[in-house]
């Protein structure tokens, strides 16, 4: 992680990032300016592949060391928000900010305005909420959403996918008092390191894979200690950049 690029931005600066990115011009003074830095970086790129962790952050990726992502990871962005968990990153990341649709701006809408295609696959519920008409694919596990992946990743200008596995295993996991919540995130985090990896794999060149961590559905009182307690507790979330 000593020689990852690191720099600082806050979350709603991300929309006009990937805009940009993609050769789109963001509507002016509607959402939080790009950073410029990485438009630069990654000029060129035809497709942005994301994945949506949740339970993911500047923690779990300095601990637990996820495979794939500690080794291909070109920049990293701490994100500042004053909402780190899903429902609040999924909102500031469509509408760049806490405003519902502001002057009618909606991440994916206008990408398809512009010319381009999209595709979210997600919860049910989640997509009712944030797709806003466009292209989307309900799943109901991190299974079929990475199976599906597959099929979009390379036909689509801007693929989506979120992986929230975490709270529903949680609850079952408690019903059967097995396992800690510690050991379940470890668990998920690198079985969708390897599910990325796969998806890297058959990305074709020219596309920039993002991955971006939250705090999950709501805050966890979880069993670490000591300095790895403060360590998790001063947690941020993260976006990962990779280009193929």
């Amino acid at each position: 992680m000593s020689e990852l690029q690191t720099l600082k931005c806050y979350l709603n600066q991300l929309p006009a990032t990937l805009l940009k990115i993609l050769n789109v011009e963001p509507p002016s003074g509607v959402i939080p300016e790009a950073v410029q830095q990485l438009v630069d970086l990654y000029q060129g790129v035809e497709r942005i592949s994301i994945n949506l962790i949740d339970n993911l952050g500047l923690f779990e990726i300095t601990y637990m060391k996820p495979s794939f992502l500690i080794t291909n990871s070109e920049v990293m962005l701490l994100l500042s928000t004053r909402n780190p968990y899903t429902l609040g990153v999924l909102h500031q990341l469509i509408y760049g900010g806490f405003e519902r649709e502001p002057n009618g701006f909606h991440l994916l809408r206008y990408l398809n305005d512009n010319k381009k295609t999209s595709c979210f696959i997600g919860r049910k519920k989640d997509i009712a909420r944030y797709d806003g008409g466009t292209n989307s694919i309900p799943k109901d596990s991190d299974m079929s959403t990475w199976v599906q992946s597959a099929q979009v990743i390379n036909t689509h200008d801007f693929s989506w996918m979120h992986y929230l596995d975490f709270e529903n295993l949680h609850k079952k996991q408690q019903q059967l008092k097995q396992r800690t919540p510690e050991d379940l995130i470890e668990k998920l985090i690198n079985r969708t390191d390897k599910w990325i990896l796969s998806n890297y794999k058959q990305l074709r060149k020219n596309s920039l894979m993002i991955i971006i961590g939250d705090h999950g559905r709501s805050k966890l009182d979880l069993e670490y200690s000591g300095k790895i307690a403060q360590w998790r507790e001063a947690s941020v979330p993260i976006a990962i950049f990779i280009r193929k």
